[in-house]
């Protein structure tokens, strides 16, 4: 995978993460995806964050899995570019809602607004756990079995 561009641009910094690190990362991404689904419909705001921080942390593990981290210099944007380049055209669809839930979640961070139905919210979800579990098995993580 060729990320020279986003290295020069210092988006990018070259790291050794280990699998149990990876996995932890899924981790978090499956537990915002579940915190995503029980939260909905009764509050979709935090519905739909859960549901973006999970591909955060799943789009993390994946760039990781490269040799790489995100720096602090536009980190989404980095990840969610990221993930197009290494997944590609295949899941364009799930890529691109990805790319769509983080130009949305801008303004519900930073400006108190949120503009999106019931429906998108619940879509966004389901696409967000869809695409988490297409980098699971593509970087061959699964989340580790925890016994409380």
């Amino acid at each position: 995978m060729n990320f020279d561009d986003l290295l020069k641009q210092g988006q990018l910094k070259k790291e050794t993460t280990g699998k149990d690190k990876l996995a932890e990362y899924i981790d978090f991404a499956e537990n915002e995806i579940e915190a995503a689904k029980y939260n909905f419909p009764k509050y979709n705001l935090v519905a739909y964050k859960a549901a973006y921080d999970a591909l955060i942390h799943a789009g993390n593990a994946l760039i990781r899995y490269y040799g790489y981290r995100p720096t602090q210099k536009y980190t989404h944007v980095t990840i969610t570019e990221c993930v197009e380049r290494v997944l590609g055209d295949k899941y364009s669809d799930l890529v691109g809602r990805f790319k769509r839930m983080r130009r949305k979640r801008h303004p519900l961070q930073y400006e108190a607004s949120f503009l999106a139905s019931a429906s998108e919210v619940s879509e966004s979800i389901a696409q967000a756990h869809e695409l988490v579990k297409k980098i699971e098995e593509h970087i061959n993580i699964q989340p580790t079995q925890r016994l409380f």
